[in-house]
């Protein structure tokens, strides 16, 4: 089989909220996503927008998927309350926050389970609503973020206020994290050329164009971390020097699966 530089697909995230959209949705990096035959949100300015939101954030919590800046997360979003949510925020500002549920969330999630307290916080960018009231969207990240506190909320959903978490690069790291940055779009290459597809040249052409070495990172990381601890823990890292070389191992061991014959499934 043919790899592709994409997320091993995973099982719903919960009994009753959402699962990843099937092949409708592939990611193909650095190509904006289209889904058949259903709206496709308009384009917002997602930094502003997002930022503006964070006084009065949606959540969709979820027990194995986290959204990263600046990649994508494609949802089959079933459950009423959070096709709600969905509803409700395609019709206003697009802006949704994931948040990883903490484990032993099975017992309290029909009540408000505790979340991780950071987020990826994002824009729907594209979405497909069923004739049974489903939903199937891809949400962008856009930024990472602190829950302060849970807000009353008339809606079926959970509501937080939350603030932006900016990236850190200390003076004396920046020459360093530029050869870092280096080595990460070397390692882009590199898979691109294993990989039997256009996927990997998208890919590597999207790291080379992007010059900001914390987004760099995120790209990167979006794309080939799959475990959501692992997702997790390199969304809350906000040292820009300490991500980088969580992408470039990811990146490595990602080249080492698809040259030793394709990326586990």
């Amino acid at each position: 089989m043919a790899a592709e530089l994409r997320p091993r697909r995973r099982k719903a995230d919960t009994p009753h909220a959402a699962e990843p959209v099937p092949p409708l949705a592939k990611l193909r990096i650095g190509r904006p996503f289209r889904l058949l035959g259903g709206l496709v949100a308009p384009e917002v300015d997602a930094v502003r927008t997002v930022l503006d939101a964070l006084e009065r954030v949606r959540i969709f919590p979820l027990p194995s998927s986290v959204l990263i800046p600046g990649g994508h997360l494609p949802l089959h979003v079933f459950e009423p309350r959070y096709r709600k949510l969905v509803a409700d925020a395609l019709a206003g500002d697009q802006v949704i926050g994931i948040a990883l549920l903490e484990p032993g969330w099975e017992s309290e999630y029909e009540k408000s389970p505790p979340v991780r307290p950071i987020m990826g916080v994002g824009i729907i960018r594209a979405a497909d609503r069923m004739v049974d009231g489903r939903f199937n969207i891809v949400v962008e990240g856009v930024v990472r973020a602190r829950i302060l506190e849970e807000l009353p909320a008339e809606t079926p959903y959970r509501l937080v206020r939350a603030e932006h978490v900016p990236d850190r690069i200390p003076p004396e790291k920046e020459a360093e994290i530029q050869s870092q940055a280096q080595l990460l779009r070397r390692l882009a290459v590199d898979l691109a050329a294993a990989l039997p597809d256009a996927s990997g040249r998208a890919f590597a052409q999207a790291c080379i164009r992007e010059k900001n070495p914390g987004r760099l990172a995120d790209l990167a990381g979006a794309a080939v971390l799959i475990d959501a601890r692992e997702r997790q823990e390199f969304l809350e890292e906000t040292d820009v020097s300490r991500r980088l070389r969580m992408a470039s191992d990811a990146l490595a061991q990602t080249l080492l699966h698809v040259v030793g014959g394709g990326i586990p499934g």
